[in-house]
């Protein structure tokens, strides 16, 4: 199949993941519907279907000024449907332009860095990095603040059962109407976005399996939901995509010794700032 037959699904995968997530935010507040179902619906089919507009999406690796002027207009019309959902303005609909706009840039950003990346094996260092920063992130850093005020927005709008301003910065987390229950489930951030979009462009590029990394990526999303689902507690999600990538495609990788010790390196400042944080912290909360 060519790349013009499949870029021609892009914009009706874009469209068609659009009306669902329209039609679960106009199903969120009704109390007649039984949320089990619609969450499996959520699993099975609107997850899935965030992935795949990534994998139509990598078929265009944009040069670095183009992903600007993109990544530039997307984030500037995440802001003003961002402003306008908070406003409560027909914000059923602006609430999906919104998230729209944040797979645009997010996607994007994936696609131009597939296409600076040297070789594939430089897919090494980006997963191992990328993973140790997002465990910072969502257990000390800016991700545990945005997770902890979505978290208090969904239980402030389940306690009030009426439609309540998410906070700003919990709109760079794909968050999906849930039917039936009257809130918004937090699925994944704009990093792993990001990544999902740089794993299925990258496998274009160097010639891997584009539906094998489709279904490792899916993979490690479901075990992360499934570990939330279980612990419920937010957790870093990279580890689980970037470890599943890693090991799906491993026999294609490779780094020289110079690039393992600078992985190795990179690695274990991040490791000492992770735990120099972490026990500031725990000195600061004792």
């Amino acid at each position: 199949m060519s790349d013009k037959s499949r870029r021609s699904k892009l914009l009706p995968f874009t469209l068609t993941w659009s009306l669902l997530y329209l039609i679960s935010i106009w199903l969120t507040y009704r109390r007649d519907i039984p949320p089990e179902p619609a969450m499996y619906a959520i699993l099975l089919i609107g997850i899935p279907l965030t992935v795949l507009i990534a994998v139509e999406w990598s078929t265009v690796i944009p040069v670095r000024k183009t992903a600007i002027v993109i990544v530039i207009a997307a984030v500037a019309w995440w802001l003003v449907t961002a402003m306008l959902v908070r406003s409560g303005l027909c914000w059923r609909f602006w609430h999906p332009v919104n998230t729209v706009m944040l797979l645009v840039g997010t996607y994007t950003l994936g696609n131009w860095l597939a296409g600076e990346l040297e070789k594939v094996g430089h897919l090494i260092p980006v997963c191992i990095l990328g993973a140790m920063v997002d465990v910072w992130s969502v257990l000390q850093g800016p991700s545990r603040s945005v997770g902890e005020q979505v978290v208090e927005h969904a239980q402030r709008q389940v306690y009030t059962g009426t439609w309540q301003p998410p906070p700003f910065l919990g709109f760079m987390i794909l968050s999906w109407p849930q039917p039936g229950e009257g809130y918004m489930t937090p699925l994944f951030g704009f990093g792993d976005l990001v990544f999902i979009a740089l794993f299925l462009a990258a496998s274009r590029r160097f010639g891997l399996s584009v539906w094998k990394a489709f279904f490792l990526v899916l993979g490690g999303l479901a075990i992360a939901i499934g570990v939330v689902l279980f612990f419920e507690t937010p957790i870093p999600t990279l580890p689980f995509i970037c470890g599943l990538f890693l090991i799906g495609n491993w026999r294609n990788l490779s780094l020289t010794k110079s690039e393992w010790k600078i992985t190795i390196t990179l690695a274990v400042v991040i490791m000492i700032i992770g735990l120099t944080n972490w026990l500031k912290a725990f000195i600061l909360g004792g």
